[in-house]
């Protein structure tokens, strides 16, 4: 009876002790600071996202500017070239 008892009381620290726990303090503190860390790169990606937005834009305006410039300058050359001869 004595045996029977011992080994319920080792089988239950065995297969209640020894069971899944909670998560350590440095199993979650590495979560938060995991966390915080894919917080701070998806806050970066959103604002390098609109910055690259902003870029494209004042890009489409530089070629704007620059195809204007150069009809303005062959114009100019025709302007010339039937002037000067």
């Amino acid at each position: 009876m004595k045996k029977m008892a011992i080994l319920f009381i080792v089988g239950s620290v065995f297969v209640f002790g020894c069971g899944p726990k909670g998560a350590s303090r440095e199993t979650l503190s590495a979560l938060s600071e995991a966390k915080a860390a894919v917080d701070a790169a998806e806050s970066k990606i959103k604002e390098t996202e609109k910055e690259r937005l902003e870029l494209e834009a004042q890009k489409a305006e530089k070629e704007k500017t620059v195809k204007r410039l150069e009809k303005e300058l062959e114009a100019v050359k025709k302007g010339n070239v039937e002037g000067g001869e």
